[in-house]
């Protein structure tokens, strides 16, 4: 298996595919929040590359900073060289910094309207004694009843729940008797970011109530319990959901499980994931696992996972042959089909890259409405029908497939 020291200098690789594989390793197991080491790599890795806009720098968001780094965010951002879309990333990673290494830059920091508020609030936030912080947590739960994810304000309850876990405002009898009672099926967001709360605070006791939450018909409480179960990390959270994704029989939670496992880097994780895969045979979901055995570094699931690659696997979902390059550069790993596979990955990143031109170009040369005639067939004067009556999240879904809104089309 991968240990930490031996991925961090791969942030550093030319290649994005074995760059973002080492990130990934970093970000989806939360083990970046403590290790000032990470985000001057990938600092340097920026000015070493011409194509920022591959790098994958959202699993950076919570890395760890330092007074140092944050001052290089600082004269990166505005530099002509950096993208759009790479400026977007690089002040995230900065509104997610310790508030303690921001505060001399406050009037440095160039945000727009929507960063700049996100910034207020975590001010605000820290004014707070734990008492209003507490009331402002209930107060935003109660206010994003029967709203849709995106009619809420993500950013702040995310930044609320770190707060309350920081100041531990919340006992841990609280936490869990709130997920002992709470409702996964309601239209409300109490079960999600308490289960959030309960992988921020760690609390061991609730690993059988956020395994249970991974099978919820919901858009956002199985990922959030999933990583909650990653932030805890122990052995116990890779035993209580190997024996509840072989029990389940609710049609979701394989698939999110299936994800986990890759991203608490022990070794019952591995051993995990050697027992089930071979056993699955569900398609999407073995390919789920066996990403997660690349992800970990595992040499004994290397066969298994190319022997997937050579028979077939679901393309669509993931790139397996991806996982596996990384795998070998990473593992220092000789294989035969190492050049094959850079091939491949290289003819599909060039496939990318010019659909991104043709479609950005298609932007910048019709206006709207011509738009609207050339992709989807409408004359002049005729503008697209749009149904405006909204659909509950867990309303029958109204092209008849029997699943709930949120399970299928609104998805």
């Amino acid at each position: 298996m991968f240990n930490s020291e031996q991925v961090k200098r791969f942030i550093l690789h030319p290649e994005a595919v074995v760059c973002n594989a080492a990130l990934n390793y970093f970000g989806d197991s939360f083990l970046g929040e403590n290790d000032v080491t990470l985000m001057p790599l990938v600092l340097e890795r920026l000015r070493q590359t011409r194509d920022a806009e591959r790098i994958h720098l959202f699993y950076a968001y919570r890395f760890a900073q330092t007074e140092e780094t944050v001052r290089e965010l600082l004269e990166l951002i505005p530099s002509p060289t950096i993208d759009a879309n790479t400026k977007y990333h690089l002040q995230m990673v900065l509104l997610n910094s310790d508030l303690r290494l921001l505060k001399p830059y406050l009037g440095e920091l160039k945000l727009n309207a929507k960063g700049n508020k996100r910034l207020q609030d975590r001010i605000k936030m820290a004014d707070m004694t734990n008492e209003e912080l507490a009331d402002d947590f209930e107060s935003f739960v109660r206010n994003s009843y029967g709203k849709y994810a995106d009619a809420i304000d993500s950013f702040y309850g995310d930044e609320l729940v770190r707060e309350l876990s920081v100041r531990r405002c919340f006992n841990p009898e609280h936490v869990l008797q709130k997920l002992e009672f709470c409702n996964p099926d309601d239209e409300g967001y109490e079960t999600i970011y308490y289960a959030q709360l309960a992988g921020e605070m760690k609390l061991a006791a609730a690993i059988p109530q956020l395994c249970s939450f991974i099978g919820a018909e919901d858009d956002l409480l199985p990922v959030k319990a999933g990583e909650s179960l990653v932030r805890i990390g122990t052995s116990a959270v890779v035993t209580a959901l190997k024996d509840q994704y072989l029990a389940s029989s609710a049609e979701y939670y394989r698939l999110c499980a299936s994800h986990v496992f890759g991203n608490i880097k022990l070794p019952e994780s591995e051993q995990a994931l050697l027992e089930l895969l071979p056993a699955e045979e569900n398609l999407t979901y073995a390919t789920k696992l066996a990403d997660g055995l690349c992800r970990l570094g595992s040499a004994k699931g290397f066969p298994r996972v190319q022997a997937m690659v050579e028979e077939g696997y679901d393309r669509g979902y993931l790139s397996l042959t991806e996982s596996l390059y990384a795998y070998c550069l990473i593992s220092g790993t000789e294989h035969p089909s190492l050049p094959q596979w850079k091939r491949e990955i290289e003819a599909e990143a060039q496939r990318l890259a010019a659909r991104k031109a043709e479609l950005s170009q298609l932007a910048k040369g019709i206006s709207s409405r011509s738009a609207s005639k050339r992709l989807f067939g409408f004359g002049s004067g005729i503008e697209p029908y749009v149904n405006t009556n909204k659909v509950g999240r867990n309303d029958p879904c109204p092209c008849g497939s029997g699943k709930k809104y949120k399970k299928c089309c609104g998805g």
